[in-house]
């Protein structure tokens, strides 16, 4: 009879191990797989308490570019009244669009030494700390204002623009049928 009690005990151990051996491969794969995968999207790039945010879109780099970004954001992130770092992400369609940007800007010079990496669609430049050091969170609140005014104001150029030319064709249209 002990000896039926010590292989149960034994058996129980044993399951108990075993359990314990699965929770924690369950626990290192999923962080495996949440560390790989990215955590970017358009609800990270928000201001909140953490951080300021400058989202930029295509119209202020050269669209004809074969590696121009679909989408820009600065991220400068805070602490108090400091400026804790600074980032820009470069947004692509996919992961494929954004390692080749990625080898592209590494064969230049200018980036070559760069802090340049990969994260999903996007590529990511971690400012050095020189770059942000002086700055303010108010200037940098007055520095994304200026550039959102800026964005909008040729945004509605554009729109002024393709206004105008609707205009002007329908001018041409109408001296046309005169003659």
């Amino acid at each position: 009879m002990a000896e039926k009690a010590k292989k149960d005990n034994k058996n129980l151990i044993i399951g108990i191990c075993a359990a314990i051996a699965v929770v924690l491969v369950v626990v290192v794969a999923v962080m495996l797989v949440s560390k790989g995968s990215t955590q970017l999207g358009d609800s990270y790039f928000v201001t909140d308490d953490t951080k300021y945010v400058l989202n930029l879109d295509t119209n202020y780099v050269d669209e004809e570019e074969e590696y121009a970004p679909l989408k820009t954001h600065i991220v400068y992130f805070r602490s108090g009244d400091k400026i804790t770092g600074m980032k820009s992400y470069y947004e692509y369609a996919n992961d494929n669009d954004a390692k080749a940007a990625y080898d592209m800007l590494k064969s230049i010079e200018e980036y070559k030494n760069a802090n340049l990496s990969t994260e999903g669609k996007y590529i990511v430049i971690t400012a050095s700390e020189e770059e942000y050091a002086n700055l303010t969170p108010s200037e940098v609140e007055e520095q994304i204002e200026f550039m959102e005014m800026l964005q909008n104001m040729d945004l509605d150029d554009e729109d002024e623009d393709t206004e105008d030319t609707e205009e002007d064709e329908e001018n041409d249209v109408i001296e046309n049928e005169d003659f």
